[in-house]
This record gives structure tokens, C-alpha cells and sequence, in this order.
């Protein structure tokens, strides 16, 4: 199964996408042929000080499982452990879970080739 992981606010397929990778409430993995979904709580990571997007990132990826993301922003450092693990990353996404696993089906996002957050404190 290809699985696409797109973080939301919720933890159903209608809810919204959650505009921040590491900080989302929840990632919604759906098989974008058949829909079927399953919610994954990101509440353990989300305690962390941090590291958190880099966290996210190696928890999303080590079933394997994970083929793509779909979230609003992410960054450097969390970006370049999901490309490090042959994940596709979408950036920008918006509106319902649904709609978003809808515009990727669509081709109506592109592949990111970067982080579209800054980097802070000079790392």
C-alpha cells in the first residue's frame, strides 16, 4: 500500500490540514487508491523542546509505510530526514484532508525540492 501522511488537526480524513508538519496534532495516513485512513497522534513528539519536525519526520518513516506527505510547512531539517527516507513531500497544502489527498490525486501539487520554513537560532 502506498500511503500518503497528511498532517491534520483533526483525526478524521474531513478534518483540516494542520499547516505545520512537526507541530501537527495528528497525521492522517490514507491509501489514496482505496481512501481508507487511519488517524496517528503526534501528541509524544509534541512534548518535545526540540527536534520536533525531526521527530515527526523518523516516526512517520520507520514502518516504511509512508511514501508521501502532504502538509503546510516544514523544515530543513525534518524535510531532509523524509527525503533521506524516500518520502515525496508536498508543500502548501490546505483546506480538508480529503481535499488535499484529492488535489495530489489531481496532480494540482507539486513535489517540493526544499523547506519552506527558515531556519532559527542559526543552524
Amino acid at each position: 500500500m502506498k500511503t500518503v501522511a497528511i498532517s491534520a488537526n483533526g483525526k478524521d480524513i474531513d478534518a483540516g490540514v494542520d499547516p505545520r508538519f512537526g507541530r501537527a496534532r495528528f497525521f492522517i495516513l490514507v491509501d489514496p487508491v482505496t481512501e481508507d485512513w487511519e488517524p496517528v497522534d503526534n501528541l509524544p513528539n509534541l512534548s518535545s523542546l526540540q527536534d520536533v519536525g525531526i521527530l515527526t519526520a523518523k516516526n512517520l518513516t520507520k514502518s516504511r509505510v509512508v511514501q508521501t506527505v502532504v502538509t503546510g510547512n516544514c523544515g530543513s531539517k525534518a524535510f531532509e530526514e523524509l527525503k533521506g527516507a524516500g518520502v515525496k513531500v508536498f508543500l502548501n497544502g490546505h483546506g480538508t484532508v480529503r481535499q488535499a489527498l484529492n488535489r495530489l490525486r489531481l496532480g494540482e501539487l507539486e513535489e517540493a525540492s526544499g523547506s519552506n520554513v527558515p531556519v532559527f537560532g542559526g543552524h
